[in-house]
Parts: structure tokens; sequence; C-alpha cells
């Protein structure tokens, strides 16, 4: 039997699948792109805490 790889998805491919959820549910591109800087913000401010 092999091992199943556990790893959850990496970062982009969250964000991807949030801002194509976003899109897909009607989203102003004006509020897709607030929601994008909001979440590379967000992503930059936990990379910086864990250093």
């Amino acid at each position: 039997m092999t091992a199943t790889n556990t790893r959850r998805p990496s970062w982009p491919y969250v964000v991807l699948a949030v801002l194509a959820l976003a899109i897909q549910s009607g989203w102003q591109p004006v509020e897709v792109r607030n929601l994008a800087v909001v979440l590379l913000v967000l992503i930059a401010v936990i990379y910086t805490s864990r250093k």
C-alpha cells in the first residue's frame, strides 16, 4: 500500500480558489481586487510573524 499525500494546497491555490468563487458569485471587479489585496497582505503578515 502506498502512502497518500496529506499535504494541504499551498496558499496560491487557496487564494485563487477564493477569488474564483468571488467572481462566480457575482462580485464586482473592484471588490475582487480589494479581496485579493487583503488576502495578500494577510499572507505577508503571517509570513513575517513566522520569522
